[in-house]
């Protein structure tokens, strides 16, 4: 809840702790023209890599938190200014007794979130 202050900061903390994950993976992308084909596919590819974790035991967490922190990540590992960071993937074995990792998101029905053109 919004309301719940030290509940958002230990939160935020977490994420900014890539939430216990031994690795972390940060997607960059170069600017290319208008960058919406780029950004498109560092999306793709994301989901690809979030895919093939999970096909071998693994979990990870997209954070686009990061991304708040970008130009010290440039700084630190030396990223050309041109490269935008989209954001980071948390990875590891996922501890399935954490309290995050036994929640469920409902989905809505495709039917309510994409339109079909015949």
């Amino acid at each position: 809840m919004r309301a719940d202050t030290d509940g958002r900061h230990r939160a935020a903390a977490k994420n900014l702790s890539f939430f216990g994950a031994p690795q972390v993976a940060l997607l960059f992308m170069p600017s290319f023209g208008d960058d919406v084909r780029v950004g498109g596919d560092i999306g793709m590819y994301g989901q690809t890599f979030l895919l093939s974790l999970a096909a071998r035991g693994l979990g990870g967490i997209p954070q686009t938190m990061l991304g708040f922190f970008a130009g010290t990540v440039r700084e630190v590992l030396d990223i050309p200014k041109n490269h935008k960071m989209l954001f980071g993937i948390s990875f590891g074995y996922p501890d399935e007794e954490a309290p995050g990792n036994r929640m469920r998101m409902d989905r809505v029905p495709v039917s309510e979130s994409v339109t079909f053109h015949e």
